[in-house]
This record gives C-alpha cells, structure tokens and sequence, in this order.
C-alpha cells in the first residue's frame, strides 16, 4: 500500500513570533527534521503551507495552499487530502520536532490492522494528537462541509467520525518507543528551547 506524508506548516505561529517550521534544528529546520523522519515511510511529502507558501517555495516537496484560508488546521489538512493520491496518509504537524520514523512506521502497522475506522489518532492520558495520525481521504466530503459550516474543531471532527484512538500501549506494541518524548510540540521560545536542548 502505497502512503503520502503530510506536513501541517500553515499556522501563523503567533506565540512563537516567527514561522517555527523554519526555526533552527541540527543545522537544518524544524520542518526538514520532521520531513527527514516521516520520509522512509511514505512514497512521496505534501507540505500543506495555509497562504505561505511562498516559505517553502526552496523545497523539493509538494506545497499547497488552503483552499479555505483562515479556517486552522482543518482548512491545512482538507487542502492536502485533496492533493493527495493515495488512500491512506499520514499527518503531522510542522512543530513536532522529536518525531521519530518509529512512529509513521508504527501509525501504519496500526492502520493496517484495521480497516473499519478512516482516521487513527493517538490519545495519551486523556489528551487527543489530531495531528499526528493516519487519515484516509474517505474524510473529505464530510471535511469539507464542516470548514464551509465553520465547524472547525478538530476534536470534535474526530469524536462524530469516529475516529480511532490508540493508547500508548497499542502504540509501543507497534513499535513506537518513546511515545510521550515523541509526541511533544512547542507553540512558544520556552518549548523550543527545552525540545532543543532534549
């Protein structure tokens, strides 16, 4: 089966106060660090940039533009799928620097051990990852009408499709370690440095 990567780089990093796909990681970004990662386990990168997607015009990835500017990460993921060509792909977003190619690998041990859920996600005590998961195109029609009826919590998006959850036990069983480091993200100079110096 063949699988796409997708890169959530669109959001506006207002806490951050620069675009933190780009902030410095080992001598490349953030964003490249993220790509590195998720590389060995699809056949090919979407990098979903919101309405930047002059940023990442150096890349040699796929770059695409929300269709529905201003509507978060759900506009970022509906305008990927879109692109998309395979059924499954998976998803994460720009500023999880500390993923690991574990994780993709094991999202999709997961997902091919069932077929009766569009959307894999992992739940770590109680707190959802929307984006970083597994989500197969079947979502979009449905996607679609919740960003033209402003219903944009991803959350709740997840909660009526019926999303699959998995724990952290399912997850190292797949042959995801360290699943919690993994997962971290940062949203402020504080995170950054911290995940940095990890």
């Amino acid at each position: 089966m063949e699988w796409t990567g997708i890169i959530l780089a669109g959001g506006l990093s207002r806490r951050m106060g620069s675009n933190k796909a780009l902030l410095e990681w080992n001598g490349s970004s953030v964003l490249e660090q993220v790509i590195q990662a998720m590389i060995p386990a699809v056949n090919r990168i979407i990098v979903s940039a919101g309405t930047s997607k002059a940023a990442y015009n150096t890349l040699p990835y796929d770059c695409v533009q929300d269709n529905y500017p201003g509507k978060g990460p759900l506009a970022g993921l509906h305008a990927a799928l879109e692109a998309s060509e395979t059924d499954w792909n998976l998803i994460c977003a720009c500023d999880m620097p500390l993923l690991e190619s574990s994780f993709f690998e094991g999202m999709k041990r997961l997902t091919e051990s069932t077929q009766e859920h569009h959307v894999i996600v992992p739940r770590l005590a109680g707190r959802v990852h929307p984006l970083a998961g597994a989500y197969h195109r079947h979502v979009l029609p449905g996607l679609e009408q919740r960003l033209i009826d402003n219903q944009l919590k991803v959350t709740q998006w997840l909660e009526e499709i019926e999303c699959r959850y998995v724990d952290m036990d399912e997850l190292e069983s797949a042959g995801v370690h360290d699943v919690a480091i993994q997962l971290s993200n940062m949203n402020t100079q504080e995170d950054y440095e911290f995940l940095r110096n990890r």
